[in-house]
């Protein structure tokens, strides 16, 4: 076995930190390492550390605050932390299935790759109960195989392209520099910059071998929570706007093209498609579900809103593979 290294991060969180450890100890890979880093100011992630009185977990509290999204982009450090061939990150909300680690090690010696990106199931926690959805977090638009930065691009138009929870990589022939750099404050961001800096293949693996934990908020009934992990392009911000319309400025209608054959799999999908393309004035498309006057007002809409989004996005930075 080769070690792997395993980035916790937490804040405030005990309880499901505690789930999160329990079901890393019961991995039937064993040759981990795991460093605990706890972003609160009062330290409670310490006790929960200690109780499991296990040599190969490391507790490392942040000298100050840095926030979730800078806690977990020091997570996301491409190279060792502590000598592991094999890392990857497990916020304190997700878990793990018993062979996350075995199978993604096994996929990456097998496939012959640096990064394997894990399909994850989608649960909701309520009342310290989490309830299954019979989704995932990328099956809609991802299938079990090798894909190209070109094709993870693509998939820019329907999600956040590869995902915190499932990503796994081997910090010894790794070529992507997974950290995205503070400048970028929103988790969702982060995953869509981490997706645009990929320079390498990576293999896709559908079977969820880890959970990925939404919240019922007090004010929403779960169903409705539901719908909302689903609604994209509900989601849909300045930011996004921006590096859409970078992408497609770079690499043309090639990337829009990818994009049409994954939309062709399900009408919601194209639905989304069209939205997102008229959503950064792509007009080169033969456009069948969005009709014609909600195209008008798209168009009208998001022009305004690129222009005021213009003093924000301008200092953004622009990922190397969009850059003219």
């Amino acid at each position: 076995m080769s070690l792997c290294e395993v980035r916790i991060t937490t804040y405030k969180r005990p309880d499901l930190l505690k789930r999160a450890i329990d079901t890393l100890i019961n991995q039937t890979y064993t040759d981990w390492k795991a460093i605990v880093l706890d972003d609160s100011p009062e330290q409670e992630g310490k006790t929960v550390v200690e109780a499991f009185n296990d040599a190969r977990i490391f507790y490392k509290p942040n000298p100050q605050n840095l926030g979730r999204t800078r806690n977990l982009d020091y997570a996301f450090q491409s190279s060792a932390m502590m000598g592991g061939t094999y890392a990857f990150v497990l916020e304190d909300d997700n878990y793990l299935y018993p062979e996350f680690i075995e199978k993604n090690v096994r996929s990456s010696n097998t496939h012959n790759v640096a990064l394997v990106m894990r399909n994850q199931e989608i649960r909701l926690e309520e009342n310290g109960v989490s309830i299954p959805l019979g989704q995932t977090s990328r099956g809609r638009w991802f299938r079990t195989g090798l894909y190209s930065p070109f094709e993870v691009y693509a998939r820019l138009f329907f999600c956040e392209g590869i995902s915190n929870g499932g990503l796994f990589w081997r910090t010894d022939r790794i070529q992507s520099n997974l950290q995205v750099g503070s400048q970028i404050e929103d988790a969702w961001h982060q995953e869509i910059y981490r997706t645009l800096q990929i320079r390498e293949p990576l293999f896709f693996e559908a079977e969820p071998l880890c959970v990925w934990t939404g919240f019922v908020e007090p004010q929403k009934e779960p169903d409705s929570l539901k719908d909302s992990l689903f609604s994209m392009p509900a989601r849909y911000n300045k930011v996004t706007q921006f590096l859409l319309s970078k992408l497609i400025h770079q690499y043309g209608h090639p990337i829009v093209q990818v994009a049409a054959e994954v939309a062709s799999e399900r009408i919601t999908e194209a639905i989304i498609l069209e939205r997102q393309l008229l959503n950064v004035r792509y007009l080169n498309y033969r456009f069948k579900h969005v009709r014609q006057i909600e195209r008008v007002l798209l168009l009208l809409k998001n022009y305004f809103r690129s222009l005021q989004a213009q003093r924000f996005v301008r200092k953004l930075p622009v990922p190397s593979p969009l850059q003219d």
